[in-house]
């Protein structure tokens, strides 16, 4: 069985994310990727994507990737290595979330244990709208198929 109809599932997950809610604010405003780009003209969308930090690339270029990923996927294509990698950013950059806040409440003298750390996800997740959901999902699912796919195309 070809895991290509999941490939694509699980990169359009990712590409749909970028137009949903990622944060309940208990305001009631919601906090999506998409309203925060779609008012910027093309000099200010390249002056934002040149100041960037590198987490930032990787987190839009994690969008780039899923998008690409879906359209080969429509062709019949599911290149292992940009499964991996496209899996890899969103993976990678929750893991560098973690060590950073280990790291910086560490350095402030806090000692922050594992348990600290569940107690902080558990509060983030009651926040987390359906798009940071289906970003982390799609790219954990990703990253599995292309660690662990069989074959040349996962």
């Amino acid at each position: 069985m070809s895991a290509r109809p999941l490939v694509l599932i699980a990169a359009a997950a990712m590409v749909g994310s970028f137009f949903l809610p990622w944060f309940a604010s208990p305001l009631g405003g919601d906090l999506v990727p998409w309203d925060a780009v779609k008012g910027l003209d093309n000099a200010q969308i390249k002056d934002m994507l040149t100041n960037l930090p590198p987490e930032g690339m990787a987190f839009f270029g994690s969008f780039a990737l899923a998008a690409l990923l879906v359209l080969l996927g429509m062709m019949g294509a599911s290149p292992r290595p940009i499964v991996f990698v496209t899996g890899a950013l969103p993976v990678g950059l929750v893991a560098w979330a973690v060590y950073s806040a280990m790291d910086q409440g560490n350095a402030m003298g806090l000692p922050v244990s594992g348990n600290d750390l569940m107690q902080v996800a558990q509060e983030i997740s009651r926040m987390l709208g359906v798009g940071a959901w289906a970003w982390v999902g799609g790219g954990a699912l990703l990253f599995l198929m292309g660690l662990f796919g069989g074959g040349r195309n996962a």
